[in-house]
């Protein structure tokens, strides 16, 4: 990521509910002392690539802190158009650096949640890639090398490539591919989701684009900026205050453990993550929006760049406001971050926990105008027994039809939509649950009902 672009402290984050949006009161169960034991779910599979900025070494704490959510096949240096090796170079140690720590925090992190890797098993998987100069993709690498196992090997996709820096790894490993497996370059185009924060040298655009027509590119060119260097002019009240001084040391950097208390802040507030939404994409959250990179989701929102040419998405944006995508979700991804950093010091027992949602009924819906559609995630639980605040939304941007939608019972776990009478068929309306908890930090869960609009 480039260098320069463009006390007291609040116990309660900035969440405002009122007492109509409360659910029913219910016997609160005693907190259990280890994460339930739940039906593994498959992970997204991820490679990392990164330069190794101070940005990135920030996003890579947060990284650490969401790793049981990910099946991690490799952490690897590569370069970028701001860092080469000799080039404002930070080396290839910093991430053992950071594995060290994560090694300190790592047993309690597992009381907290299952599926986190052992820091041996994420030793396993670190690489050097072409860090000899910007946009080089000539040499074999071994972490050039691990990405075309890892794209060649009988195990379904996707596997998401994150570009934290330049793209000149992941295009050395695709070009590997074109030119010794020419006959698998269909079956990666379909396995791989190359995911590129900036677009850091010309190796997208000169290498992988032409060739690879049919890969998904999501191109977070511009939309990554909320979580950049210039994050306090781009998002705005009450969202930014969870990334100032005092809410950072109250919750992220200070008596969190070894791990969130390396993470390098701008005296002491958020300093940059502007590549942390390569991997908050693919966080499950409930919002769908690994389905289509349209839906949108923590990681932002993309719109086709060249509809019929390619499959090279970019920022879309909300309201006219390519930032927010992601900032309308920052306040519910800094409480978690704020959670997980808890987890780092903290037993299960006096820890907080997502909620649990419960969709009744189908999340695909198809509904005739002037027909009413029920919307329930009643059954929704707290692992924590902690109470839960419901709000139900219409995101408009993700669907076809841009009117407003009427929404009855808005605030209570089962509601009610009634598909406006000019909603034409095909149009789709994208109706998003919103469930808080009332932990310490609140922590927020998501479902996402689609209707389509049908013919009478």
């Amino acid at each position: 990521m480039r260098l320069h672009e463009c006390c007291f402290f609040p116990l309660m984050v900035l969440f405002t509910m009122t007492a109509s949006a409360q659910a029913p009161p219910a016997a609160k169960p005693k907190p259990a002392a280890m994460p339930p034991q739940q039906a593994e779910r498959a992970r997204p599979r991820v490679i990392v690539t990164t330069d190794g900025e101070i940005d990135d070494r920030c996003s890579m704490i947060r990284f650490l802190l969401y790793a049981n959510e990910f099946e991690v096949e490799g952490l690897i240096n590569s370069s970028s158009r701001f860092h080469w090796l000799g080039q404002t170079w930070s080396g290839v140690e910093w991430i053992n650096a950071q594995l060290s720590m994560y090694d300190r925090v790592y047993a309690n992190l597992r009381k907290n949640a299952n599926g986190f890797p052992t820091p041996e098993e994420l030793r396993g998987r670190l690489y050097v890639g072409n860090i000899a100069n910007v946009g080089e993709m000539e040499r074999d690498t071994p972490g050039a090398d691990r990405i075309v196992r890892v794209l060649l090997d009988d195990r379904p996709g996707p596997v998401y490539l994150q570009a934290w820096g330049g793209t000149n790894t992941i295009a050395k490993a695709l070009h590997t591919i074109q030119t010794q497996y020419p006959q698998q370059m269909d079956k990666v185009s379909q396995k791989a989701i190359v995911y590129i924060i900036l677009d850091q040298d010309d190796t997208f655009r000169k290498y992988i684009e032409p060739n690879w027509p049919r890969l998904q590119v999501l191109g977070s060119f511009r939309q990554f900026g909320a979580l950049a260097y210039a994050w306090a002019r781009l998002i705005p009240l009450p969202h930014r205050t969870l990334f100032e001084r005092p809410w950072m040391e109250g919750y992220i950097t200070v008596d969190r453990g070894p791990l969130t208390g390396a993470y390098e802040s701008d005296n002491g507030a958020f300093r940059s993550e502007g590549d942390s939404p390569s991997f908050m994409h693919q966080i499950e959250v409930g919002l769908r929006s690994l389905e289509n990179p349209g839906y949108g989701g923590w990681g932002g929102r993309f719109a086709p760049e060249k509809p019929g040419v390619n499959n090279v998405w970019r920022d879309a944006e909300d309201d006219g406001d390519v930032y927010k995508p992601i900032w309308r979700w920052a306040t519910a991804f800094q409480n978690d971050f704020a959670a997980r950093a808890a987890w780092c010091v903290n037993s299960y027992r006096d820890s907080n926990h997502a909620p649990v949602l419960t969709l009744a009924g189908p999340a695909d819906v198809e509904a005739a105008a002037g027909s009413a559609v029920t919307l329930d995630v009643s059954g929704s639980g707290d692992p924590d027994g902690n109470r839960l605040y419901y709000s139900w939304w219409q995101y408009r941007e993700p669907g076809t039809y841009k009117g407003t939608v009427a929404i009855r019972d808005a605030d209570r776990g089962l509601a009610t939509v009634v598909i406006p009478a000019d909603a034409k068929p095909g149009d789709t309306i994208h109706l998003i649950a919103e469930v808080t908890d009332d932990g310490k930090p609140p922590l927020t869960r998501y479902a996402r009902v689609i209707v389509t609009v049908r013919a009478k």
